[in-house]
C-alpha cells in the first residue's frame, strides 16, 4: 500500500483522504491504494477535500474503482469535493458520476 494516500479504517469502510495534486505523477500510487481496499471493504469514502487539481488518469482510476466496488456488491463515495475536483469532472461530462457518488 502506498504512504501517499492515507487510508484509515472504520469497521467495514476505508476512508481515502486524496492528495492536493492528481496527476499523472500520482495515478499509480491511487490506483495501488484503491486496489488494495476494494476486497477488504465493503464501503470506500474518498475524502477529496485538500484536492487542488486532478487529471485525466487519476480520474479514469476513480471511475474504475467505482465500477469494481458496483461488481463486488460495495459502495463507493467521496465525499468534501472541492470546486476545483468539480470542475475537472465536469469539463470532462462525468458530472453525473460525481453527483451519484456524492450521494453514497
Amino acid at each position: 500500500m502506498s504512504e501517499a494516500f492515507e487510508i484509515k479504517v472504520e469497521n467495514e469502510k476505508a476512508i481515502i483522504r486524496l492528495q492536493p495534486i492528481l496527476d499523472m505523477s500520482a495515478s499509480d500510487d491511487l490506483l495501488e491504494s484503491l486496489r488494495s481496499c476494494i476486497p477488504a471493504h465493503k464501503k470506500m469514502v474518498l475524502d477529496a477535500g485538500d484536492v487542488e487539481r486532478v487529471s485525466t488518469p487519476c480520474i479514469q482510476v476513480l471511475l474504475a474503482a467505482a465500477k469494481k466496488m458496483k461488481q463486488v456488491g460495495g459502495q463507493f463515495s467521496i465525499e468534501n469535493v472541492t470546486p476545483k475536483f468539480e470542475q475537472s469532472m465536469r469539463e470532462l461530462g462525468l458530472s453525473e458520476y460525481l453527483n451519484s457518488w456524492s450521494e453514497n
